[in-house]
């Protein structure tokens, strides 16, 4: 089944595509992966970067070089803003944030030319989680 979903989907993307259980790996003509899996916490090095978020429920995680994804559903506001806190003192640089009515927003770089954004609408719970690898 994988192998004939993969051929299905690399006639429509035009890229080489690799399905390995609940993550779909895209490879591209130039040579860059994009890496789509659900349910877990991204293993890349940028996801490493800051503070694993266990609360809520991942819906999905997108890794590609240089940058990592992590979608939450279920999120509480009293749980997003100690790790906003956490986030805000590793990423210090640069930074911008705003809070208005349900919409809570942060980014902001740190060392080795990383930076994280945060983006929680508490109206359905949801948070995005972005580290990217700026060049």
């Amino acid at each position: 089944m994988e192998a004939a979903t993969e051929k299905i989907l690399e006639k429509a993307l035009g890229d080489k595509v690799d399905i390995d259980g609940d993550e779909v790996t895209i490879k591209g003509d130039n040579g860059e992966e994009a890496t789509i899996g659900g349910g877990q916490w991204s293993d890349s090095e940028l996801a490493r970067k800051i503070p694993e978020f266990k609360k809520g429920k991942i819906i999905s995680s997108i890794k590609t070089d240089d940058n990592v994804t992590i979608s939450l559903e279920d999120v509480k506001a009293e749980d997003v803003k100690p790790y906003l806190e956490e986030i805000k003192k590793a990423y210090p640089e640069d930074s911008y944030g705003s809070e208005a009515d349900e919409v809570l927003m942060y980014s902001g770089s740190g060392e080795d030319n990383i930076s994280a954004a945060i983006y929680f609408a508490s109206e359905d719970g949801t948070l995005i989680i972005t580290v990217t690898k700026t060049k």
